[in-house]
């Protein structure tokens, strides 16, 4: 179970990470033409994607109590996941993959 809660641990440090990059554009942005700046609004709609997906992910790291219940949220989570790179996938995978069966 330890490798589980590290797997999520990850996902959820990953999102973080992509989260802060995104508070970090909109705050140096230049200042946008109220409604008609696509790329600042592409940053607004992003910031509140990842803000649903961490909390997605929080609510499964606290769910999840039965090893191969957890694994398979993990997976599935991973097969439909668009915030996370492949290494950031394959690397959790692995962890998951080497966990006590």
């Amino acid at each position: 179970m330890l490798q589980i809660n590290s797997a999520w641990t990850m996902i959820h440090q990953h999102l973080q990470s992509k989260i802060h990059r995104v508070h970090d554009e909109i705050r140096n942005y230049p200042v946008p033409i109220p409604a008609c700046d696509a790329q600042f609004n592409f940053l607004l709609e992003e910031r509140e994607a990842l803000s649903s997906e961490l909390a997605r992910v929080r609510g499964l790291m606290k769910k999840d109590t039965d090893t191969e219940d957890a694994r398979s949220s993990i997976d599935v989570y991973l097969n439909f996941s668009t915030y996370l790179g492949d290494s950031a996938k394959k690397e959790i995978r692995a962890l998951v993959d080497n966990d006590v069966r």
